[in-house]
């Protein structure tokens, strides 16, 4: 998923989603494609449903600290019913979604203090106070990306940009620290050159989804 962090807009899936929003029916719209309960939620459909309802949280003038350049919408009128809906989509991606087991097999004390703020502004009846906007940290020149396995910053420094091109088009990468891929797996990780060996390359490609043979 990327970028990882707890916030609504901590990950690139939801980064990327919010980018695509141009009006605030397609917050509604997303919305309610989310209303019928028909099982788990994956990791990107949970990462979308929490950032389309802070985007709602946001149009009723109770945004998060780390709310993404967006379409303003505060003038749009927001029912109660869809505030209700948004409430129950959060506690759903609480309950029972991939997001949620990925946040259980780390500390997610974090996560589950967002998901309380979430519920939070989107009940205007609570007292509710806008945090000061989070000053973003300045990038080093040779960042990366953030590790996959520990979800910590990556630099040309400390780790590797791993790109598979798909046989029908597209790239897909990930962007490792070298030291978690070496506790991951036995050795040899990498070439004389600093690239990975294959059986590291295999192993990249199955976390990246794909069936290695």
């Amino acid at each position: 998923m990327g970028v990882w962090a707890s916030g609504s807009f901590g990950n690139d899936t939801a980064l990327d989603f919010v980018a695509d929003v141009k009006s605030f029916a397609a917050v509604r719209d997303t919305l309610k494609k989310l209303e019928p309960d028909t099982g788990a939620l994956d990791a990107d459909e949970a990462s979308i449903a929490l950032a389309t309802c802070d985007m709602l949280a946001a149009a009723i003038g109770r945004p998060p600290a780390d709310l993404p350049d967006m379409p303003n919408f505060e003038n749009e009128q927001v029912s109660e019913d869809l505030l209700e809906s948004a409430r129950a989509i959060v506690k759903r991606v609480r309950e029972t979604s991939e997001l949620a087991e990925l946040w259980s097999e780390e500390d997610d004390a974090e996560w589950q203090l967002e998901l309380d703020g979430l519920l939070l502004r989107l009940t205007p009846s609570e007292p509710y106070e806008a945090p000061a906007r989070k000053e973003e940290p300045e990038l080093p020149e040779d960042f990366l990306g953030y590790c996959y396995l520990c979800y910590g910053m990556v630099t040309e420094r400390d780790g590797i940009n791993f790109e598979y091109t798909m046989p029908e088009g597209g790239t897909l990468s990930i962007h490792p620290h070298r030291k978690c891929v070496e506790a991951l797996m036995s050795g040899p990780h990498w070439e004389k050159d600093g690239s990975p060996t294959e059986k590291t390359r295999r192993r990249l490609m199955q976390d990246m989804g794909f069936e290695v043979d």
